[in-house]
């Protein structure tokens, strides 16, 4: 399986013009035969309610069945009908099918001033590909309940976590991150990454905002701290971004390969499904 992931640097002004350069990023994956596209949390003009896209669930399904990729939508800002607003993300398929959708349940702290959380529920389901997929986003990768969830409980293989993570935010850690490490943040997304990939035996792709592409885009709410990345069992990353420049990645994967020699080697999912592991639900995943 061929995935990219695009470190897309938003411009929070020019809303439309995300749409035109999601397309742009969806055409050139086609002709590099990619056949699951991942974008960024909040791609279409930032964190806020004015980030709300008007028909930008059924843009994405259009893409997908054009240029016939799969594709992850980042994240949508979406006012449901109990007049609600949540933090949305899709996995569309290249037929324009829909086959996960996931309102964000842990809320980074101002986010919880404008948005609801969703259900607790990390739903999975088996791609055109026969993967198990799941998805999360941003500030759901610190809690490893949520991988163990998808991974353990529902056999997910492959989990997609589209991210706005900025370095140390001032005005909601009132400075504390700055005062040990002011570049702390992007160790801890490399280190989560590995970890969950290893802990709960899957791939993980992490795809993170940008912070600076060949166009000045004003960046307000902070510097991204970059790190997008397709971390794999055994091997760690095979493609990032060491930066957080605009940039797609794309790695070649053999799912089916790396999960079952990983549960050869440690045999975490079995002993997950005997009780073997604290807290561990004696529900076998289906693979």
């Amino acid at each position: 399986m061929r995935i990219a992931a695009v470190q897309f640097h938003i411009d929070h002004e020019d809303k439309q013009s995300n749409f035109d350069r999601v397309e742009e990023f969806m055409a050139e994956a086609a002709k590099k035969q990619v056949d699951l596209i991942v974008f960024p949390e909040f791609f279409h003009g930032g964190p806020g309610r004015k980030s709300i896209a008007p028909n930008g669930r059924e843009r994405f399904q259009e893409f997908a069945r054009r240029y016939n990729i799969d594709v992850v939508t980042g994240s949508l800002v979406e006012r449901r009908q109990d007049g609600k607003v949540y933090n949305v993300i899709y996995y569309i398929e290249n037929t324009g099918n829909i086959l996960l959708e996931y309102c964000k349940v842990h809320l980074w702290l101002p986010e919880r001033r404008y948005l609801t959380a969703g259900p607790p529920e990390f739903k999975t389901a088996r791609n055109r590909f026969n993967i198990v997929v799941g998805v999360c986003a941003c500030w759901d990768v610190m809690f490893n309940e949520v991988f163990r969830s998808m991974a353990m409980d529902q056999g997910a293989q492959l989990i997609l976590a589209p991210a706005y993570w900025v370095i140390g935010d001032f005005e909601d850690d009132n400075g504390v991150i700055h005062k040990y490490d002011p570049v702390f943040e992007t160790r801890l997304l490399n280190a989560l990454c590995t970890a969950r990939a290893h802990e709960n035996e899957c791939c993980v792709i992490l795809c993170n905002i940008a912070y600076q592409s060949n166009k000045n885009r004003p960046q307000p709410f902070g510097v991204s701290a970059g790190c997008t990345q397709i971390t794999v069992p055994f091997l760690g990353p095979v493609a990032e971004c060491q930066h957080n420049r605009e940039e797609m990645i794309i790695a070649d994967l053999d799912i089916h390969t790396l999960i079952a020699d990983i549960e050869k080697a440690y045999q975490i999912r079995k002993d997950w499904s005997q009780g073997k592991i604290y807290n561990s639900s004696l529900k076998p995943a289906k693979l």
